[in-house]
């Protein structure tokens, strides 16, 4: 069976509006996948629609009239959903106010609670196919480490996450920061609106593919990102959403900081 069309989402953290541009893009594209590599919740306001989404999503079942067959996919557990699940100790103040919204929304309401509950508990920080390993902060430190552009200059650190790869090119999110870190130290940054990247280009190299946030850019570029994957490139995909409808949601939330609306409009 040829590797499906891949798309490669995180860090959507209950932005809505960017969900669904993304997705409606994907569909668009003909994705027959889903890989959700993390923080599907945290900062947004809508932490609830966007699980129950990614549940049907990575299940093989896109609940749009309409849209294509898919086949099942992977959701990774990210940091967010470790601190819902957990203590949220290692998060700044206006992330925690974040995370204990969150918990209390995705609990006080709606028959579906312990099916959510139970499918966020069930995810993994990392995972695999036989072509890619998918984590959602590094190789080597799946749920907390972050990859950027500067780490090329820390040698040791790189060298650590190669050797930790399971396969020869890994996704990741949680920076927030869409690039491409090989193993002779370049960090390759997508800088419009599609770049695409073929694997065998880069020789016997390991790649490690940062695929960017749908829900919260902080690279300058408020711009939601993606990638899709068919098992020879990565294209990335920077697309405008209705920002002002994802930030008129989050101040609609008393509990939730202003901060986090405001930095939407930035990508920071």
């Amino acid at each position: 069976m040829p590797y499906p069309l891949t798309a490669l989402i995180s860090d959507l953290h209950g932005n809505w509006p960017a969900l669904q541009t993304a997705l409606a893009d994907a569909r668009a594209r003909g994705v027959r996948r889903y890989v959700c590599l993390g923080d599907v919740v945290g900062y947004g306001a809508r932490p609830r629609d966007s699980v129950l989404l990614v549940m049907e999503l990575v299940a093989g079942r896109d609940p749009t009239p309409g849209a294509p067959e898919l086949v099942p996919g992977i959701c990774l557990r990210g940091n967010h959903e470790e601190g819902l699940l957990g203590v949220a100790e290692d998060f700044n103040p206006k992330a925690r106010a974040a995370i204990d919204w969150t918990r209390d929304e995705l609990t006080r309401r709606g028959a579906e609670n312990d099916a959510l509950w139970e499918f966020l508990d069930g995810c993994a920080p990392w995972a695999e196919d036989e072509l890619a390993m998918y984590a959602h902060g590094s190789p080597r430190d799946p749920l907390r480490e972050y990859l950027l552009p500067r780490d090329v200059r820390e040698p040791a650190k790189m060298r650590a996450c190669f050797t930790r790869m399971t396969r020869r090119v890994c996704f990741v999110g949680h920076s927030h920061v869409p690039a491409v870190y090989t193993e002779d130290l370049r960090c390759l940054r997508p800088r419009d609106g599609e770049s695409r990247l073929v694997l065998s280009e880069l020789g016997d190299q390991k790649a490690i593919v940062n695929v960017g946030s749908v829900g919260q850019p902080r690279d300058g570029d408020a711009r939601l990102s993606y990638a899709l994957w068919d098992g020879e490139a990565v294209t990335f995909r920077r697309l405008e959403y209705d920002i002002e409808t994802a930030m008129r949601e989050i101040r609609g939330i008393s509990e939730l900081p202003e901060y986090l609306a405001e930095r939407l409009a930035v990508g920071r």
